[in-house]
């Protein structure tokens, strides 16, 4: 027997391609969270403030010339340090800027069972505040 949360668990979506955040959402959603998926970093610190509670944050990993991803992932760091975290790229980790200890870095392209064993992981290495 399964036994679900009392609420919903919360969850961001940062990926500059709109069909990939939209269809991360989708699986999230799928998986039992409230999924948010923004395009835009705009978007995507409106929705961090917007979502007190937030469980998890799936983002992409900066590009070269793209810092803004960063400053997202230092403002969870700050103000949400047990936020699972999902970093997600076509690069190799060693290749991107530093991220947090706790974030579990998951390769471009990926299917479903991959997302969600990388949340899974994310989920259980997150600290514990």
């Amino acid at each position: 027997m399964t036994v679900k949360p009392a609420h919903t668990p919360t969850a961001l979506v940062f990926d500059r391609a709109h069909l990939v955040a939209e269809t991360v959402a989708l699986v999230l959603a799928d998986a039992g969270y409230a999924a948010r998926a923004t395009v835009t970093y705009r978007d995507a610190k409106r929705a961090f403030n917007e979502l007190p509670e937030l469980a998890l944050v799936v983002i992409h990993a900066d590009t070269p010339g793209e810092r803004r991803g960063t400053g997202l992932l230092q403002a969870l760091i700050r103000e949400r340090p047990n936020t699972a975290i999902v970093v997600v790229s076509s690069r190799l980790p060693q290749d991107l800027e530093p991220f947090p200890l706790s974030a579990v870095f998951l390769e471009k392209p990926f299917d479903r069972a991959q997302l969600l064993d990388a949340v899974e992981r994310a989920r259980e290495s997150r600290p514990r505040v």
